[in-house]
């Protein structure tokens, strides 16, 4: 890009910058996903004021090319996924990581239920930002796909962009959770009545006393419905709700498999310092992994599972089958929501459905030894 040399006879000079910074962008000089140069840098360069830029920059927002991240600047989006030609029977499927827990069984479901339908499945990871969130989308967007299944991010799952394809008729489905404010399609499991009947059965067992731990990310749609069930719980049973039992200041893992091996030692070890605090007999954590740290923290601490501290998690994760202690978890249906996913995105596709829905599936309670038998509690800890 150079500066401009001056408006034009007709054309306002904020489209003028527009189209430069569009022709830019189309010649490749900023790739999809990437952060355009500051404000004051293209204020510099164009010779203009900064009044002027953003007309100029909110100009591309409306065209679909660039977004607005909260104090990060502006990032190229590309264009719009070429329209389907009725013929090519593939969906694109974007998952933050393949190698997450649990994500090969819902992938395989999702694979079996559109091969059934006649389609074929395109698998991408999105990593873990909005940025390559979307570069990633657009890529498989650009293979030609019909429909899209998207399992988002935490933290930021930009919710513009997924909107902004449904908004143009593009078929985009979200697993897991769903991004409030946005009207998309989305199947996930009923995390509020998963959290509830795990408290509930905690409860059941004589504690009053129950830690929730979880990761940091209370803002995803997934995480906030199980805290809100652990509360539900505490409420039902008429036991108040100790905001120092909270316990949600672990990051996420980002790449599982390679990172999570030295997170499991860190998570472990900062979960013991909490519990050291508490006077909790138990805990529901987020997902099985996490309820591993916290038998191994409470075990540090000399409490044995299940005999002095309770655990229960979520997920009933596969890969976690021969464990010392086994887990009492809630389950998720995972072949339910890949083929549900999958048929309703096909329905999208195919124009027999129009109106959004968000599908809601049941959960089941699967009881094992780390919750124990029946409780007998101390006059301390009662």
């Amino acid at each position: 890009m150079t500066p401009l040399d001056g408006p034009g006879d007709h054309v306002p000079i904020h489209r003028l910058i527009a189209e430069s910074l569009a022709a830019a962008i189309e010649r490749g000089e900023h790739p999809q996903g990437s952060r355009l140069p500051s404000e004051a840098s293209l204020v510099r360069q164009f010779g203009i004021s900064r009044g002027t830029l953003r007309h100029a920059l909110n100009t591309l927002r409306a065209r679909g090319l660039i977004e607005a991240v909260p104090t990060r600047g502006w990032f190229v989006r590309g264009a719009d996924p070429a329209p389907s030609d009725g013929q090519r029977k593939l969906v694109g499927v974007v998952v933050p990581s393949v190698a997450r827990p649990s994500l090969p069984d819902l992938l395989s479901a999702i694979e079996d239920e559109l091969h059934a339908h006649g389609y074929s499945m395109l698998v991408g990871s999105s990593g873990w930002s909005r940025e390559q969130q979307a570069g990633r989308v657009r890529r498989i967007l650009a293979e030609g796909v019909s429909g899209l299944i998207c399992y988002p991010i935490d933290y930021e799952p930009d919710g513009e962009l997924f909107a902004g394809l449904a908004g143009k008729g593009f078929p985009v489905l979200l697993i897991d959770r769903h991004i409030v404010g946005c009207d998309l399609d989305a199947v996930e499991v009923d995390n509020v009545a998963g959290a509830f009947t795990a408290v509930s059965h905690l409860i059941e067992r004589g504690h009053r006393r129950i830690a929730f731990v979880s990761t940091d990310n209370l803002s995803t749609t997934s995480v906030a419905e199980r805290l809100e069930g652990y509360r539900q719980a505490l409420a039902t049973a008429g036991i108040e709700a100790d905001p120092d039992l909270v316990f949600a200041r672990i990051p996420v893992v980002r790449k599982w498999g390679t990172d999570y091996p030295m997170a499991s030692k860190d998570q472990a070890r900062v979960i013991a310092t909490f519990l050291a605090a508490t006077d909790a007999t138990a805990a529901f954590a987020l997902h099985d992994h996490l309820a591993l740290e916290v038998v191994a923290a409470a075990r540090s601490l000399r409490r044995r599972v299940p005999e002095d501290f309770a655990v229960a998690g979520f997920d009933d994760d596969p890969l976690l089958g021969n464990v010392a202690v086994p887990l009492t978890t809630v389950a998720q249906p995972r072949e339910r929501i890949g083929r549900v996913a999958a048929a309703l995105v096909v329905e999208r596709i195919e124009g027999r459905r129009t109106a959004t829905s968000r599908t809601v599936l049941p959960t089941q309670l699967v009881v094992r030894r780390s919750t124990g038998t029946e409780l007998t509690l101390t006059a301390q800890s009662a």
